[in-house]
């Protein structure tokens, strides 16, 4: 009870009465979410990032999106791949979607796009080792099969109606939800690619922070590594296509998450944002339940949450900036590697700063920032590119300004990988999506 009040105290200020009415009538699903929110608190000390990269695999000369099935397809590529690796253990999924080893785990997203997770590292260069070593490994089983490894924001040539789902259940059920809630489930699940950095966070207080410097970052960064010059045989002429598609997949579970600027934001009140969205399904051990438009509030109403469901409900969630224990920040395009371990290395000088955090929470304060204002800030970049204005200051004004702030925080051997983005914001945008 002593935990619950102190969070119910962090989330809801200092007013006594409240504080105990809070605590009293909060749910068994809701305190399950939120002791599992502490139990991911870690030191913060050796600034440790978690990297995904997702990549489009495409035949060469065509560019058409790889099947999953096939001689040719990807689960072959899978197959080749994890011959490399000795030792490597497979995913337990109903089909061969995966494996790990330590340094890393590679899966495959609902159109058979493959994603690297480089295990979590503090030093930027061994990400970028990691990563080169994969990509040795890959890229010739690639050119045996004919194909070609892209990495870029949306599918650039297939068209995603003609994309078929990967064999996993999850994916069928979530494709099936999608079209009741909004026009780019199909898009966001069969024609995009993301990078995800992941960071850790040492209290509550510290994830409120990094929470929100996060969203406050996040249109500046969503622009510096924009990397869609085409959707689905289209060239594009408006920026951010995978904001725009995310925006119009399922409002209840994308996008930001309410209340994030409140400086009173916790544990409890992710929880909440938890609470409003249909799991769509629930999975536990090998049992899947399909729960439909209930929401976790209404499925859990009457029966635990434990570990395993906590973090299965918490997956379902698709904000740009998501809660496990850990914070994943996943708003960005895909890019090549020079981009990502730019990304990576301004998220760690920002996010893992006093003052990077500190930047971020003064010009929330003083401007009075809402949710509404990150959406205007990204509506006039899709609108305007690097001519647009963030919370009131030029865009590229800012992008120099973060650059300056993240450089000075990092180590000496660190800032040479901001170089890139600086070329971006010269340039007006990534202007090369060779292969790594």
């Amino acid at each position: 009870m002593d935990y619950e009040f102190h969070t119910c105290y962090n989330a809801y200020g200092s007013n006594g009465g409240r504080q105990i009415e809070s605590v009293i009538h909060l749910k068994d699903w809701k305190s399950s979410l939120i002791r599992y929110f502490a139990a991911g608190e870690k030191s913060t000390a050796e600034k440790r990032l978690g990297v995904e990269l997702e990549h489009i695999i495409a035949e060469r000369g065509t560019g058409k999106a790889v099947p999953y099935a096939g001689d040719h397809g990807i689960r072959t590529v899978l197959v080749c791949l994890m011959a490399q690796y000795p030792g490597a253990v497979m995913l337990p999924e109903e089909a061969f979607l995966g494996f790990r080893v330590p340094e890393f785990s590679i899966t495959l997203e609902p159109a058979a796009q493959l994603e690297i997770s480089i295990a979590p590292e503090s030093s930027v260069r061994c990400i970028g080792e990691v990563y080169r070593d994969f990509i040795s490994r890959l890229e010739p089983i690639l050119s045996r099969f004919g194909h070609e490894l892209y990495t870029v924001g949306c599918q650039p040539v297939s068209r995603v109606e003609d994309l078929t789902l990967i064999p996993k259940q999850r994916y069928a059920w979530m494709n099936d939800h999608f079209r009741t809630t909004g026009t780019g489930g199909p898009q966001m699940m069969r024609g995009t690619a993301s990078t995800q950095v992941s960071i850790d966070y040492g209290s509550e207080a510290d994830f409120s922070r990094k929470m929100r410097a996060a969203y406050f970052y996040g249109p500046v960064l969503k622009l510096l590594m924009d990397n869609a010059p085409a959707f689905q045989g289209q060239a594009l002429e408006k920026r951010l296509k995978r904001t725009d598609i995310w925006r119009r997949t399922d409002p209840l579970r994308c996008g930001i998450v309410p209340g994030v600027f409140s400086e009173r934001f916790g544990y409890a009140d992710y929880a909440d944002f938890i609470g409003r969205m249909p799991p769509i399904f629930l999975k536990q051990g090998k049992r899947m339940e399909l729960t439909g438009h209930r929401t976790v509030a209404e499925v859990f109403e009457s029966r635990e949450m434990d570990e395993e469901l906590a973090a299965h409900v918490l997956s379902m969630a698709f904000p740009d900036v998501r809660l496990k224990q850990y914070l994943e920040i996943r708003f960005t395009d895909s890019a090549p590697l020079p981009f990502v371990l730019a990304y990576s290395a301004l998220v760690k000088g920002l996010l893992y700063s006093e003052a990077g955090l500190d930047y971020a929470g003064e010009r929330i304060r003083a401007a009075g920032l809402q949710e509404q204002d990150i959406l205007l800030a990204e509506d006039d970049m899709m609108a305007r590119g690097w001519d647009a204005r963030v919370y009131g200051t030029a865009c590229r004004e800012e992008a120099v300004r973060l650059l300056e702030l993240a450089g000075g925080e990092l180590p000496e051997e660190e800032r040479g990988f901001l170089d890139p983005f600086a070329e971006v914001i010269r340039c007006g945008g990534i202007n090369s999506t060779d292969l790594e």
